[in-house]
Formats: C-alpha cells, structure tokens, sequence
C-alpha cells in the first residue's frame, strides 16, 4: 500500500511528462533537383545566373524541345558559274548526317538583358571549306560546269533560326562555320519578303577572289605564315587553323598555271597528276587533302623540303625563288586556298553572339562523329528596324523557324512555324 508521500512523488511525475516535449531533430530538407524534361514548344525561363557559356549550370537542369525535322527545301542548285560541289543535301533529310537522325534540340533561357539559345545536332563531320579555290579540282556531279583552271568549291555547315517580324519580313541568324564561328557571332540577316541582305554594319568576312563576283578568278589574299589569333568575345580566345581560315593575310604569290608545269615535269610521277599521292611509284604524300598544305607558310617550304631525303629535294633545290613561288601556289591550289578572309565587324551586324564547342586551331579533315553545340546571345531589345524586338511588355510569344545544312546553302531540314515562350517569372 503506497503511502501518501509516494503518490504525491508519482503524481509529480505524471505531471512532468505530461509537460515536457521531447524533438528528435529532423532530416535537413534538401529539394530534389530539377529534371529536364521535354516541351511541346521552345520556353525561355527567367533566371538571374547570367548562362553565356555553353558549360554554365543552368543547361543542366533546363527543359528542351526535340525538332522533328522536316525537308523544307531540296533538289536545288546553285546557278553561279564556277562555283562547285556544294550542295550536298539534294534528297533532303536522307543526305544529312549520312542518313542518321540530327537530334536536334533547343533550349532557352532571358534574363533582363538578353535572350539566350543553345542548340545541338549532331553531323557526320565538319565542313569548312566555304567556296575553297582549287586550281583544276575535281567535277561536281549535279553541274556541267568546265573545272579547269581556278574554280570555287566546297561549303560548311549551318544553322539557322528566322524570327516571324510581321508584314513578309523575318530576321535571320545564320551561324555559319566557316564565316561566323572563327570571330564569335552569328550572321546577322534581314529578309524583306524579296531579298536577304546582312544588317547594317561592316561584314564579318569578304570574298577572297580577284575580281568581285568572278567565281573563277582566283584567290587575292594567302595566309602570311603569323599565327592567328583573337578574342572573341563571349566565345574567348582561340587560334585559326590557317588551312581554312584566312585572318592573317598576304597577297596571294606565284603564278598557278607556271607552277603547275613544273609540278607536272618533276613533282606528278610520285605525288600524282591530280596531287592525290598516286603517281607511277608507290603511293606517295598527298597533297589536295583539304587544309593540309595551306596550314604551312611559305616560308616554311624551303626549310622542310631541302631538310628531306627524298627525291624531291634534288628536283626544289634548282629552282629560282620564283619558280618554288609558282610551284608553292600550285601545291596550294591542290589542297585549297580559303575563299573568304575574315575581319571585325561593327554597327547592327554583331548582334548576335556565338559560343560554340568547335575547336578552331587545327581541323583535322574529314573530322568525323560531330556533336554541335550552339550557343546564341542576343539583346531582348536592339532598337534596329532590321531586328526582331523581344518587348515582353507587348508579347511573351514569337514565331520562329529553324534550319540546318550540310555542306550545302540552299537545300535545308528543320522545322518552321515554332513558338518561341517566354515564360513568366
């Protein structure tokens, strides 16, 4: 029997953990992240992070939209006189990446300032070569054109996004891989329903020819044997493979037609008549592989041939300086000079600035299984009646269509009438 001090001391007890709460500490909350997921449209989302880079976090987590791309254009051919083999995508969808899907996808992101677009494809393998000069090159399969002597040939991959402007007009960016990339932008474009014209402001990059439209007058400039380098903005710093790009520059020297004499006399029974490394010995260097021969200076010539072994040297070494001049221009002319040289640009035409992941210094040709991946930054606003205006007090929607070639300007795959969403913060 519990006396009465022992039921006061239970009672107090009872008491006590009846008031008294007792917490474990929780789980710290960590939010799961963000799955990307695919969209029936292209949605831009607002974010304060700034994603100018392709490797910027942002991309990670950001939701995209599949292209299932169509033929828009096929079966056409350019009509310029001498101008060859360079429209590769005659059937359309079954001419790009060797007939394997593009995958072809685009995300988007703005922030106060800018609207950002990456897109990535892949294809087969780079195309540099925008209408490269070679001294009797091969013939193009879809014209009839006369290949001997100078012609332009070859072209480079693209990617286009045409904004609808309203009333037949469009604004048209245009990464081009051979004009646009080596500095950093896009091509900027402006088409009025009639005509597609660059905006206003200086080029990004000239035909290198002699004579202005002639497609077969030859090249005016050579690459001048400096390094190529430059800051480009966004996209950094980078060299240029001289073999396909022309910065650096110096008039074009020597005398083709003479080099090719000399080249057929002493040089054609190994390196072959064609330059293609087959001649009536056992196969020898080539020399009309795209970019090879145009990456080593001139100056560079007489060094590496009379350090040599081989027949050769016995056949450079008599030669008067201009005579290694018209031969050097004829070994030139087989692997092909760069048919555009590339400059600054200012006014309208920068607008828009390009990140990608091509490695510039040294392309090695063909270089195969290509993943690109393009990052696009423009301004929401740019006050040019040449440029679309993402004024999202007015409109948070914008048609949009996209384009893809292959070695190939004027046939193309891809998908128009897209919606462009900003979507709300």
């Amino acid at each position: 029997m519990k006396t009465r001090t022992q039921s006061i001391f239970i009672l107090i007890a009872l008491f006590l953990q009846s008031a008294c709460t007792w917490y474990e500490n929780p789980e710290p909350f960590i939010p799961k992240p963000k799955v990307p997921k695919a969209t029936t449209t292209l949605e831009a989302s607002y974010t304060i992070d700034t994603p100018n880079q392709l490797t910027h976090a942002y991309w990670n987590t950001s939701d995209y939209f599949v292209v299932q791309e169509e033929d828009i254009t096929t079966g056409l051919v350019t009509d310029i006189d001498g101008l060859l083999n360079v429209n590769n995508m005659q059937n359309g969808i079954p001419d790009f990446n060797k007939g394997n899907p593009s995958n072809l996808e685009l995300r988007a992101a703005y922030d106060d300032q800018n609207l950002y677009i990456k897109v990535t494809w892949n294809d087969a393998k780079y195309n540099t070569s925008q209408g490269s000069w070679l001294f009797n090159g091969p013939n193009d399969p879809l014209k009839a054109d006369v290949t001997d002597g100078w012609t332009s040939q070859g072209n480079d991959d693209n990617l286009f996004l045409s904004f609808d402007m309203g009333t037949s007009k469009r604004d048209v960016w245009k990464w081009s891989l051979a004009l646009s990339e080596p500095l950093g932008y896009a091509i900027d474009m402006y088409d009025d329903g009639i005509n597609i014209v660059t905006d206003v402001g200086d080029k990004i990059y000239e035909r290198n020819e002699m004579i202005a439209g002639d497609y077969r007058s030859g090249p005016k400039y050579e690459w001048d044997g400096v390094q190529q380098e430059l800051e480009r903005g966004l996209a950094g710093f980078t060299i240029l493979d001289p073999g396909f790009y022309l910065l650096n520059k110096t008039t074009f020297k020597g005398d083709v037609n003479l080099g090719d004499q000399i080249y057929q006399a002493e040089c054609a029974q190994c390196h072959g008549v064609t330059g293609n490394g087959q001649g009536e010995f056992p196969a020898d260097f080539a020399f009309n592989i795209p970019g090879t021969m145009t990456r080593i200076s001139r100056a560079s010539y007489d060094a590496r041939v009379s350090a040599t072994t081989h027949d050769g040297k016995g056949y450079w070494t008599p030669l008067t300086q201009e005579e290694k001049d018209n031969l050097i221009a004829r070994i030139y002319a087989f692997t092909g000079v760069p048919g555009y040289y590339l400059d600054n640009s200012t006014g309208s035409f920068p607008d828009v600035q390009a990140v990608s992941n091509t490695q510039l210094a040294k392309i090695t040709s063909p270089r195969e299984g290509v993943q690109y991946e393009v990052l696009l930054v423009r301004p929401l606003l740019t006050g040019s009646a040449q440029d679309i205006q993402f004024d999202l007090s007015k409109s948070m929607d914008y048609v949009f269509d996209i384009y893809l070639t292959d070695n190939d300007d004027l046939n193309k795959i891809g998908l128009q009438t897209q919606s462009l969403t900003f979507l709300t913060q």
